[in-house]
């Protein structure tokens, strides 16, 4: 059987239980605020997987985040299934070279199911207690438009 390695090693820095604050730019309106909590653990030391549930500003959203590292493909994979829409989101990317700012891009029907929207995040570790997300659409320009920034910090127990 395979073993989990130094790739998958990197995932445990983003477990265990967390709280968040953050806000969501929408274009043309004033950014909304936006709450939540976040559950992770890792599976066979392989998957990081998160159950994220947040207050968005009129409802509540549910979020599962599954991250991995493809030893064929040699970077990081990873899924994200939530309460807002039916599509599953698949995504490719890597980490930086200290192993604390994990990138990673996707596609989706957001804002407009129509048409297919371009998506580049971050997952940081600013310390072993606080992360920071950030979610960027690409602009027809070819330039990212930050949507979201969210802090995340470690429940204290």
């Amino acid at each position: 059987m395979a073993r989990p390695g130094q790739e998958h090693q990197l995932l445990e820095k983003f477990v265990g239980e967390w709280e968040s604050e953050g806000e969501i730019m929408a274009p043309g309106q004033p950014p909304s605020k936006i709450k939540g909590v976040e559950s992770s653990h890792m599976v066979g030391g392989f998957w990081f997987v998160a159950q994220i549930k947040s207050t968005l500003p009129d409802f509540p959203y549910e979020q599962i985040l599954t991250i991995g590292y493809d030893t064929a493909k040699k970077n990081y994979i990873g899924t994200v299934v939530d309460s807002m829409t039916s599509h599953l989101w698949r995504f490719e990317g890597s980490f930086d070279a200290r192993g604390n700012i994990l990138t990673y891009e996707t596609e989706g029907p957001v804002p407009n199911p129509q048409t297919p929207s371009k998506f580049r995040e971050v997952m940081e570790l600013k310390s072993p207690d606080h992360k920071v997300f950030t979610s960027s659409i690409l602009k027809p320009d070819g330039s990212w438009e930050t949507m979201m920034t969210i802090n995340i910090w470690r429940k204290k127990h």
